[in-house]
């Protein structure tokens, strides 16, 4: 027998109507892009020619495939002045070494388009392999002497790295983090219970990856993709089994020593219920 659902907006449980669900997380958009971001805006042919250098060309969809591609690490369209100041590193960096420059190009050709075909966690695990990768890479430039990449070192101002573990493949980022805040938030919602100051929960978050084993930080890395898996069950979820978590969130909220603690809890039971 099926289970009624009455929606407080399309798609979602009434009673959960107030809550982050209202508002739509731009990995769920119709593009998968940040709003306002290179890759949420419409795709032009882009053929014109930028630059050219030893038999290669350089044209605009590149440019704009590099542009998306950094907005979409960064989690948010970057200034003006900054897409302009990267359209000019890239550049320069195509005129130094054009055989180099056009092979990294066409690694990202047409990839940043494909991420629209992707479901909200598709997209989030492409973001955190690419995340991951580029970091890594990074952190062994950084440790020879050499200078950032442009790209990295946009994406740095708007997402950046807390921490690094290379040899477990572990890669820790402000919206990882965040995204734990906002799951606090979700879950904590459905104990009508109001969640702790973001800031302070945010610092303590980070505070306790000193300490904390693997599996600990690896969970806290993949924060994003645990709130879109809760995201996507809360919505999909029936009136009678909502109201039966909302008992058992409440209860377990109430007698925890560490909420952070329940929050995994549901954010792996929802990633589970989404895997099946």
């Amino acid at each position: 027998m099926s289970v009624e659902v009455h929606a407080g907006s399309a798609g979602m449980p009434a009673a959960l109507a107030e809550t982050s669900l209202r508002d739509e997380h731009w990995l769920e958009s119709a593009t998968g892009f940040p709003p306002g971001s290179v890759g949420a805006s419409p795709p032009e042919a882009g053929t014109a020619v930028v630059a050219s250098a030893r038999g290669h060309t350089l044209v605009r969809r590149q440019l704009d495939e590099v542009l998306a591609f950094t907005e979409f690490l960064a989690g948010r369209a970057v200034p003006k002045e900054e897409r302009l100041g990267l359209e000019g590193d890239i550049v320069d960096a195509f005129e130094d070494s054009p055989k180099h420059a056009t092979g990294f190009l066409r690694e990202l050709t047409g990839g940043m388009r494909r991420i629209a075909t992707l479901d909200p966690t598709e997209r989030c695990q492409r973001r955190l392999q690419a995340l991951t990768a580029t970091y890594t890479i990074e952190e062994r430039r950084r440790a020879e002497g050499m200078d950032p990449s442009p790209v990295m070192d946009v994406v740095a101002r708007h997402n950046p790295l807390i921490r690094c573990w290379p040899s477990t493949g572990i890669v820790l980022v402000a919206d990882a983090v965040t995204s734990r805040v906002e799951l606090h938030s979700l879950v904590l919602a459905l104990a009508d219970r109001p969640g702790e100051d973001p800031a302070v929960l945010f610092r303590r978050l980070v505070d306790r990856t000193e300490g904390a084993g693997r599996l600990e930080i690896a969970e806290l890395a993949v924060s994003q993709l645990r709130l879109l898996s809760t995201r996507a069950w809360l919505r999909d979820i029936g009136t009678a089994a909502l109201a039966r978590l909302r008992d058992e969130v409440a209860s377990a909220v109430a007698s925890a020593l560490d909420v952070d603690i329940v929050v995994q809890q549901v954010g792996y039971r929802a990633a589970l219920a989404q895997a099946q």
